[in-house]
């Protein structure tokens, strides 16, 4: 069973990390033949035709839907009733099943809304849009790395399974981007998200929901941080900002 376990969580890593290169290709409006079919301008043939404003509201319930999937599945709180039901050294991995699910109807059920706000495609602007868009993922994987990138994704917990290594509270570290801002990997996001050569009416709805999500999420995350942390973690606030370099620290965003 301990090695069903971990080859359970190896298969639902690579389902997870799947839909995470999917999202972010859909998002960057980026077609790969074969693999990447649909994105946020391209419809896939499940997709309602909604007139303009349907649409808008129906793209807004989408990703909300996608965002509470989310933030319910790793609340503490579900996570308790929860792992009655699924082992705790699998309950990450099928968290990352769902969240694959979830992200495979935002991407199917999306509708695409083509006007545009802009457009700098072909441009030195655009070339360094798009250069900001890929940065800022790298940043948001490499942050996975610098705390606990299989953790995050679930094969810590089942490693530890077959191993019987004891889980142990991990000491309170602030490497390379954890120094600047408090939360690198949704600051890689929110660059990510915001540098578009292309900015379509869809893909602006998208952005502003999402960076709604990263602000409200994050700060119920700090609050969770303090109360596990106290004093350690409340310094840190008051030396590094939350999400944007140069932010007053003090002022805890």
């Amino acid at each position: 069973m301990k090695f069903l376990a971990m080859a359970y969580s190896l298969i639902c890593y690579l389902i997870g990390f799947s839909a995470l290169v999917y999202l972010i290709l859909f998002i960057g409006d980026i077609v790969v033949p074969g693999l990447v079919p649909w994105t946020i301008n391209i419809a896939s043939p499940i997709a309602p035709n909604f007139e303009f404003v349907t649409a808008l509201g129906w793209n807004i319930i989408l990703i909300m839907i996608w965002g509470l999937q989310h933030s319910i599945m790793a609340n503490p709180h579900f996570k308790a009733v929860w792992t009655k039901v699924v082992p705790a050294s699998v309950e990450r991995s099928t968290y990352l099943v769902f969240v694959a699910a979830f992200t495979a109807a935002l991407v199917a059920l999306w509708v695409p809304l083509k006007s545009e706000i802009w457009n700098f495609g072909g441009s030195a602007i655009g070339t360094l849009l798009l250069i900001g868009f890929f940065v800022g993922w790298t940043i948001t994987f490499i942050s996975t790395f610098l705390i606990n990138h299989f953790h995050l994704f679930g094969l810590s917990q089942a490693y530890r399974l077959i191993s019987q290594t004891p889980s142990k509270k991990e000491s309170f570290v602030t490497p390379l981007f954890y120094k600047v801002v408090r939360h690198p990997m949704m600051t890689g996001v929110l660059i990510a998200l915001w540098c578009t050569p292309v900015l379509t009416s869809g893909r602006l709805v998208f952005n502003l929901v999402m960076t709604l999500y990263i602000l409200i999420g994050t700060k119920h995350e700090e609050r969770a941080l303090v109360a596990d942390l106290g004093e350690e973690y409340e310094a840190y606030r008051g030396t590094t900002p939350m999400l944007v370099p140069g932010f007053k620290a003090g002022s805890k965003r």
